[in-house]
């Protein structure tokens, strides 16, 4: 997960928020980093100078930003590119074999969101790596212990095989942190289903069993209602210090108009969010780390 770290950067915000979580992975182990700045193509020939001077401020920003990283044992690079940010973003990872994204998460007004888009939730719904979103210092739920141990991380399952795509993750950062697993299980408001209740208590059993086989702390807890709800309330009760869910991938629209617990979460949340793409339920996930950990 750490051998090559993907930052996408916008500005010296996004610099500011990423930077705390950057020397975090360094500690944990992280081998290279690649800074990325990203921007908009110019089509018109008569304005190829100005993306160019654009390509050059992006540089000089990146040269800057690496002076301040230069106490890292990682080992830093630097690429300035003319793109789409998302998709470039994508192919950028591809091409350096990156085996995460870390990035900034804006706060944006919904008919802004609606709009123009979130760099952030396309990523997470398009990515083959796992992403890691931090959210901006002045977010809503500000977190107890930004620059401290990691020292929780929650990670919501569903009934769906989907879900159980974010354990192995969620193992190895546990492992290479020292972190305990909150494994959570939301059910519906029918505390009269007892089959509901029993596939939900051999789930977090599974699971369960998956961190010890790791050698890593746990523990199990279940809520009833609204998923994305009671994981916002966890967060708040339990002192959470991360997040590790699976997402699917879904078009704009349906995001816009019923959008997943992972995405009412990463619009909420103050605490860093971990994601991977959900593999299909077909297709049982094991101990071993799930193919988007590889390069490509």
């Amino acid at each position: 997960m750490l051998k090559h770290v993907l930052v996408p950067l916008e500005g010296r915000e996004s610099a500011d928020a990423v930077l705390p979580m950057l020397r975090r992975l360094d500690a944990m182990g992280m081998a290279e980093v690649t800074l990325l700045r990203t921007e908009m193509p110019v089509v018109i020939d008569e304005y190829a100078a100005v993306s160019e001077a654009a390509l050059g401020q992006a540089r000089l920003e990146l040269n800057e930003l690496r002076l301040r990283v230069s106490d890292l044992a990682a080992t830093v690079h630097t690429v300035a590119q003319i793109g789409p940010a998302a998709s470039t973003i994508l192919e950028v990872a591809g091409e350096i074999g990156a085996t995460m994204i870390l990035t900034s998460t804006p706060r944006r007004a919904r008919l802004v969101r609606f709009l123009f888009g979130n760099v952030t939730e396309r990523l997470m719904q398009r990515s083959r790596i796992p992403v890691l979103s931090v959210p901006p210092p002045d977010g809503q739920e500000p977190d107890p212990d930004r620059n401290g141990s990691l020292r929780s991380i929650l990670v919501p399952l569903d009934g769906g095989l989907g879900s159980r795509t974010v354990l192995p993750l969620a193992l190895e950062t546990a492992r290479l942190s020292g972190a305990r697993l909150l494994l959570l299980t939301v059910l519906s408001g029918d505390r009269s289903d007892c089959d509901e209740f029993e596939g939900a208590e051999e789930r977090l059993y599974s699971a369960g069993a998956e961190c010890a086989a790791a050698g890593v702390d746990f523990s199990v807890l279940m809520e009833y209602g609204d998923p994305a709800e009671q994981i916002l309330s966890v967060c708040r009760e339990r002192r959470v210090d991360w997040i590790a869910m699976a997402t699917r991938g879904r078009s704009s629209l349906s995001r816009w108009l019923t959008p997943s617990a992972t995405l009412r979460v990463l619009r909420r949340t103050g605490r860093p969010l971990l994601t991977v793409r959900a593999v299909p339920a077909a297709r049982p996930v094991g101990l071993g780390a799930p193919p988007a950990l590889g390069r490509h």
